[in-house]
């Protein structure tokens, strides 16, 4: 047995949501994100989460403050994550299908300052006295600046922290710094490869880490994203079918993600170009 040795080295890797900026400069215009009837530019995409970032360093998120996130999945979701880590924060996604103990327990101990949700799902959090909340879907934020902030954040600041299932007990919190992320989304990237040109169907949950390859690795590569809601990501008919009309070139899921999608009746996608990444 001998170990593999990789010599390629990102050393000059921007944090996330540096690498995403860039490619707003690059091409503000081009679709970012799709969920729905709902459709983002990059330089719109990027205003919102500015505005977001600019409110949430006024309430005293910096690097290493932790932020609770338990929202569907939306258009407010992303907004959300890159709004946190724009003003330098690492968030911590935490899942409203989830059983309050559990969430309850990640909430007490991931040690979050402050918690984005959205209005319909407020009571139905574990919520501790004390733990301000903020309402996405509600949040006023027009009088925010929509600059980029300058919040100096490095390779070994936290990112995201996720949880373990808790199946050999209590869920383990995993810290994820910068770096690290920076790392992965670059060589996936560089191999199996992504073009401005792709477009890839996001079906994973926050609560699982390649949720992060599925939302910033089209991002960072002017590549567009079509979010599939929480539905659609369940049921192989409608995933198949948003698949399709997409014209999605990339998707990536588990092999049970792909046999929902034959038990679906899923035929293959007709798009010539259409690439399966295998989880």
């Amino acid at each position: 047995m001998q170990w593999g040795i990789n010599s390629t080295r990102y050393l000059d890797a921007k944090p996330v949501h540096g690498l995403i900026e860039r490619q707003v400069k690059v091409n503000p215009r081009a679709t970012a994100l799709i969920f729905d009837d709902q459709q983002l530019s990059y330089g719109e995409l990027n205003v919102r989460a500015n505005r977001l970032a600019h409110y949430l360093i006024t309430l005293g998120v910096k690097p290493e403050v932790k932020v609770g996130i338990a929202v569907e999945r939306s258009i407010e979701m992303v907004v959300g994550l890159l709004g946190i880590l724009k003003a330098g924060g690492a968030y911590v996604p935490l899942d409203p299908e989830y059983p309050k103990e559990r969430l309850g327990y990640m909430i007490g101990d991931s040690g979050i300052e402050l918690l984005l949700t959205q209005s319909w799902l407020k009571s139905a959090l574990p919520l501790t006295d004390g733990l301000p909340i903020l309402e996405l879907d509600t949040l006023d934020l027009s009088a925010e600046s929509e600059v980029d902030p300058q919040v100096a954040v490095h390779g070994e600041n936290l990112a995201y922290v996720i949880y373990t299932s808790g199946s050999t007990g209590r869920p383990k919190g995993v810290t994820i710094r910068h770096a690290a992320l920076g790392h992965f989304l670059l060589s996936m990237q560089h191999k199996p490869g992504i073009t401005a040109d792709d477009i890839l169907v996001a079906v994973t949950s926050l609560s699982f880490d390649i949720a992060a390859l599925e939302l910033y690795l089209p991002l960072i590569s002017g590549a567009q994203i079509v979010l599939a809601s929480q539905d659609e990501a369940r049921n192989g008919e409608t995933l198949a079918h948003l698949i399709e009309h997409s014209g999605a070139t990339l998707l990536q899921c588990t092999p049970a993600g792909w046999r929902l999608l034959l038990a679906g009746s899923w035929p293959g996608s007709g798009n010539q170009t259409f690439k399966g990444l295998c989880g």
